[in-house]
């Protein structure tokens, strides 16, 4: 049985720090698995002029290509058995391991090799997601995976398992909805039928960037170690989703300090010069001036994109951080995202 090939886009989202220079700071958070006692903290956004520079140029917030347009139509589908056929097999349990042999009959049942294509979210709470999922948000396709953040039992997920995406992608408590999901059920109107895509969630709320740093951070290698994990099932990374900032907002050596994550991870986990996706904050909220140095990333890091943020708004419930974007707001950066990543890529 062969190793089903991983495609890994890793996504950085951050969200409110505790630490943002703006002054706010929010409740701390626990979250099992990744973190110790992060904070929730609210998020700061930059104004902009409603256009994201990226590597090969401008991306627009409405900017979109034919086949991103007709996967817009059918989001997500529904599994009337509920059982998945996974590309890598029922990849289960923090080793990995493979319990089935996807790649003998191919997930479409074929006989053809099939790709799992599976993508990194980094950053802070924007990331985890902050407004509540709704039902609509949870229908599943068995075509989309997710690796667990921590144990969940209103989603039955473990920690370090494969399971089917949906809604909570991070942190179980919260019941958030981020950019992931919809960045995800977009990209299956592109990819092969039989080809799947897979999630790393390790986005932790309210953490400045410093802690993600592999020099002198505290969570660089559990974003290792959870990369890998993808790896180790057959997986090839091929990109990066990151948000955050926030709790960094006007820090300017930040642009410096992610380009020092980008390339660390890109060298440890082997991942030659996978794209990297940043989003900016809101326009609104006390950090929206940081969106000067989200820009400034793609003159800094390599084969770097940012995703604009142009007409996003807040969720009506952050009425204490003001920082977070509402449910609507979370599922159009999620296809804003999944359009960038699919240019970057080439598909």
């Amino acid at each position: 049985m062969k190793n089903a090939s991983v495609l890994l886009a890793v996504a950085v989202f951050a969200g409110c720090g505790s630490g943002s220079e703006a002054g706010s700071s929010a409740p701390p958070r626990s979250q099992e698995g990744l973190s110790d006692s992060s904070g929730e903290v609210p998020r700061s956004d930059a104004p902009g002029d409603g256009n994201a520079s990226g590597g090969n140029g401008t991306e627009s917030d409405g900017a979109s290509t034919s086949n991103v347009t007709n996967a817009m139509e059918g989001i997500a589908g529904t599994d009337a058995e509920g059982v998945p056929p996974v590309n890598v097999g029922m990849i289960a349990g923090a080793g990995g391991a493979e319990t089935g042999g996807a790649n003998e009959t191919g997930a479409s049942g074929t006989g053809m090799d099939s790709t799992f294509h599976v993508f990194l979210l980094l950053g802070q709470s924007n990331m985890a997601g902050y407004p509540k999922a709704q039902p609509a948000d949870r229908v599943e396709d068995p075509r989309v995976r997710v690796l667990g953040f921590d144990a969940c039992a209103a989603t039955g997920r473990q920690l370090d398992a494969w399971d089917i995406a949906a809604p909570p992608l991070h942190e179980c408590w919260n019941d958030g909805l981020g950019p992931g999901d919809y960045f995800a059920k977009t990209l299956l109107g592109i990819i092969p039928e039989g080809d799947t895509i897979g999630l790393v969630p390790s986005a932790i709320s309210g953490e400045r960037i410093e802690a993600f740093l592999k020099v002198g951070g505290t969570r660089y290698d559990r974003l290792v170690q959870r990369a890998r994990l993808a790896q180790d099932a057959g997986g090839s990374i091929e990109g990066i989703l990151f948000h955050q900032g926030e709790s960094n907002s006007g820090d300017a050596s930040w642009p410096g300090k992610v380009n020092s994550l980008v390339t660390d991870l890109r060298t440890d986990l082997g991942l030659g010069n996978v794209p990297f996706l940043a989003g900016e904050l809101l326009y609104t909220g006390g950090t929206a001036g940081h969106n000067t140095l989200v820009n400034q990333l793609p003159a800094i890091v390599s084969n770097a994109y940012v995703i604009s943020a142009n007409g996003l708004v807040v969720d009506p419930a952050d009425a204490q951080w003001n920082l977070h974007f509402g449910r609507d707001s979370q599922v159009e950066l999620g296809k804003r995202y999944a359009r960038q990543m699919v240019e970057a890529l080439g598909w």
